[in-house]
């Protein structure tokens, strides 16, 4: 917003804040995605990122703040303010200080390498959290995720939306797909208790390649917390297993050469999770957007895969 002499009542704004809570002069302002600014100033680049309540942002600063001080070192850390508390409002949301990581790329999950480490970041991450899932204020305040009820809606969402669906993606696929998703949570019932059974912590719940950044000295970081629920640490390995399986070709055996894949394959509820297909209830609101046809990479390889699953279950 700009005032009758062009000055930016925004940029004054919130220049006014960092410098009242934190001590820093603002002398840039880059808008990264709703809500998650880069801001440079005369101590160096931070990220500003928003939330809508006052409860949400409590509790990144919290976990964040305790991930760190716990040992965690891959994870991006909290700047408080002057009284020690690391949240202001501006522009009706509430707002956190985090570390500005330089001169990083994203992992690529095309490259077995980055698979590789991201799994290693990620088995290291859940090594911290099974610590910080018994202290009383997450326990109370973060949500439990249920696979079924979360994986039901994705699906009544996009069945809901056939008649679009049905305009650019290949009928084949298409019944394939709704067969996948109607196979697991007609038969979830079976599998639920052994998942029950299974150890919480704090998951990261949006392991997709690009909240892993690697430094130029090599240093992996995992950053964006904002879907941090209490669940199996499994809950993770299978979102990384969607979106690492494209690129091996729905390759089983490839699937297996990576820890700690050799052994959730050996559990029959697991098997039976991946046959749900998370990748296309996630992503067919962007090919929907692009008005294209949609064929799905690796079809063939895909079904030899379900497949092999329901034998290896039944």
């Amino acid at each position: 917003m700009t005032n009758r002499n062009g000055r930016d009542d925004t940029i004054d704004r919130l220049s006014f804040l960092l410098e009242a809570e934190y001590g820093l002069h603002l002398e840039k302002l880059t808008v990264l995605k709703p809500r998650v600014w880069l801001v440079h100033t005369d101590e160096g680049k931070w990220i500003l990122k928003g939330y809508q309540t006052f409860s949400e942002a409590a509790r990144q600063l919290l976990f964040l703040h305790s991930l760190n001080q716990a040992g965690f070192s891959n994870a991006p850390s909290i700047r408080t303010t002057t009284f020690q508390n690391g949240i202001f409002t501006f522009q009706q949301a509430y707002w956190i200080l985090q570390t500005y990581i330089p001169h990083v790329k994203r992992l690529s999950f095309t490259y077995e390498s980055d698979i590789r480490d991201g799994l290693t970041l990620l088995m290291k991450y859940h090594t911290f959290t099974e610590q910080l899932v018994n202290i009383p204020f997450f326990r109370a305040t973060l949500p439990h995720y249920h696979l079924y009820e979360k994986w039901w809606q994705r699906y009544h969402y996009f069945y809901s939306h056939l008649p679009f669906i049905e305009r650019v993606m290949d009928k084949e696929e298409l019944a394939f797909i709704l067969e996948c998703a109607q196979y697991f949570l007609h038969s979830f019932s079976r599998f639920a208790p052994s998942l029950a059974e299974e150890a919480v912590t704090i998951i990261h719940g949006d392991v997709a390649s690009h909240n892993f950044l690697r430094t130029e000295e090599g240093t992996v970081y995992l950053i964006d917390y904002d879907l941090i629920v209490i669940a199996p640490s499994s809950i993770d390995y299978l979102q990384y297993a969607s979106r690492i399986l494209p690129h091996l070709q729905w390759s089983m055996d490839r699937l297996q050469e990576f820890p700690p894949f050799s052994l959730w394959l050996t559990k029959p509820w697991f098997l039976h999770a991946l046959l749900f297909p998370a990748d296309i209830m996630r992503e067919w609101r962007i090919i929907l957007q692009n008005n294209r046809l949609w064929t799905i990479p690796y079809f063939h390889e895909r079904k030899q895969f379900v497949q092999k699953i329901v034998h290896m279950i039944r």
